[in-house]
């Protein structure tokens, strides 16, 4: 996920709504001193004007619903917007539309014209005139950093042919893409176009790692079901969007979107909707409702670790180290097994009842008695609140592996790195640790594939009713 993108799709709300609010201000305080037109006077008094305090409030408010028409009219897509001229007459546009829902307000609600006509003109014109200045500034400063490559979409190409080409052609003089070649089947010398060939489809990931590339098109004529799902599975493992230039006269898929580069069509796979806004959204929502389980099960963080120093020798917090993509890094849990349990592991390996690369036996002799009510109504999994804290887990995700158990997974395992860990999942709320482990890759894959907010309210409750239930390991 490109920080950078985000960052300047984020920093649009606060910029528009400043730029509101300093519309509604300047308006208040030209009203009484200047007419809109010089020379034209219309008459004005004073007392009609609102007291500062009402019209603060009815300027936040305005400024407010002004952020959300914005938002359902897709103005903080992430994308650069290359044409200065379309964000004026979209903003002036949308400025207009919402100055007709005021004007709708006063006559339908309050029941009575604006104060004052003046002031109504100077608020539309000037909320024009500063959104688009400050959307001119951010583009202005999004210009400036991709000259010292900073934003710059890093592009690798997969297979080369003429369309390859000619699309390499049309990004090349964009400043906002950095292309960085492509990979082929075999590494020959090629005497077509200028789409340089740096490795073989062998050399993905380290290609990728490499040049830190953020968008791969696919090129090959020869696009065979299995190598796309390869492919498109490695780049949703790693939050890197996929673009197909398609052979028109095969081409018969169903959700995709297209987009074209010049008079050449790119066709992008169906791509997780945890993305842009989606992954702002998720973040927002993990750590807003993390803060609040904090604070509510408060006599939990007071009572458990007691009972934990009653029950058995070692300590209150059982640190297990998990691995995302290759990130390394601790989960908490109430310990439930006994101190030494990672070295009794070794001799019950061959226990191993679960298929696939993770550990699971029935009756397992290092639980302890707490730990197997902790288990039970999964109370030993509440201290990964504080990993959604510190941010390296969701409250919804993927269930996290261990290295070990990561290091076992097929290539087509790896499409659940598509997105954070998380404290519970689509698997948990389905079958828990019983579920074979491919059919707890599907449920995950197919959890990324439909997100929406209302999923991860959905999964949440799921998991609150499956804790009364007592239906844990």
């Amino acid at each position: 996920m490109d920080k950078t993108k985000i960052f300047f799709g984020v920093l649009r709300i606060p910029v528009d709504f400043a730029a509101t609010m300093a519309a509604f201000l300047l308006a208040y305080y030209l009203r009484p001193i200047t007419d809109l037109i010089p020379g034209v006077q219309y008459n004005f008094y004073p007392e009609l004007l609102p007291a500062f305090d009402e019209y603060l409030r009815f300027a936040l408010t305005s400024a407010v619903f002004l952020i959300v028409m914005f938002v359902f009219s897709k103005s903080y897509s992430l994308k650069i917007e290359r044409s200065f001229g379309r964000v004026f007459l979209k903003t002036a546009f949308l400025v207009s539309a919402w100055l007709m829902f005021i004007i709708a307000y006063y006559f339908l609600v309050v029941h009575q014209l604006f104060f004052s006509r003046i002031a109504l003109a100077h608020i539309w014109l000037f909320t024009i005139i500063f959104v688009v200045i400050g959307r001119a500034l951010i583009l202005l400063i999004q210009s400036i950093l991709l000259r010292f490559d900073i934003g710059r979409i890093n592009i690798l190409f997969v297979g080369v042919n003429n369309l390859a080409d000619q699309c390499y052609a049309q990004l090349a003089k964009n400043k906002k893409y950095n292309v960085v070649g492509a990979l082929e089947d075999k590494l020959e010398s090629r005497k077509l176009g200028k789409l340089k060939i740096i490795g073989t489809m062998d050399h993905l990931e380290s290609v990728v790692k490499k040049f830190r590339v953020a968008e791969i098109i696919h090129a090959e004529s020869d696009t065979r079901d299995a190598k796309i799902i390869d492919i498109l599975g490695f780049c949703r493992s790693n939050q890197i969007k996929y673009y197909i230039i398609p052979d028109l006269l095969r081409l018969q898929r169903t959700n995709v979107g297209m987009e074209m580069v010049d008079d050449i069509p790119l066709i992008s796979l169906k791509q997780t909707p945890l993305e842009g806004w989606g992954y702002v959204y998720k973040r927002f929502f993990d750590f807003a409702l993390a803060i609040f389980f904090t604070f509510l099960l408060l006599p939990i963080w007071i009572i458990v670790p007691i009972l934990i120093k009653i029950d058995s020798r070692g300590p209150v917090i059982y640190k297990s180290k998990r691995k995302y993509k290759n990130k390394v890094f601790n989960v908490y849990k109430f310990r439930s097994m006994v101190a030494h349990a990672d070295v009794m592991k070794v001799k019950l390996i061959a226990q191993n009842e679960r298929s696939g690369p993770l550990f699971k036996i029935k009756n397992d002799p290092r639980i302890t008695k707490l730990g197997r009510f902790l288990r039970k109504t999964s109370i030993d999994e509440l201290p990964q609140i504080f990993n959604v804290l510190f941010g390296n887990m969701s409250l919804v995700g993927p269930r996290p592996h261990l290295p070990e158990e990561v290091d076992k997974y097929e290539r087509h395992h790896y499409q659940v790195f598509a997105l954070k860990p998380g404290i519970t999942g689509m698997a948990q709320v389905s079958g828990r640790s019983n579920l074979d482990f491919e059919e707890e890759v599907k449920l995950d894959i197919y959890y990324i594939e439909n997100w929406s907010p209302w999923l991860d309210i959905k999964i949440i409750l799921k998991s609150i009713l499956v804790v009364f239930k007592a239906d844990g390991c």
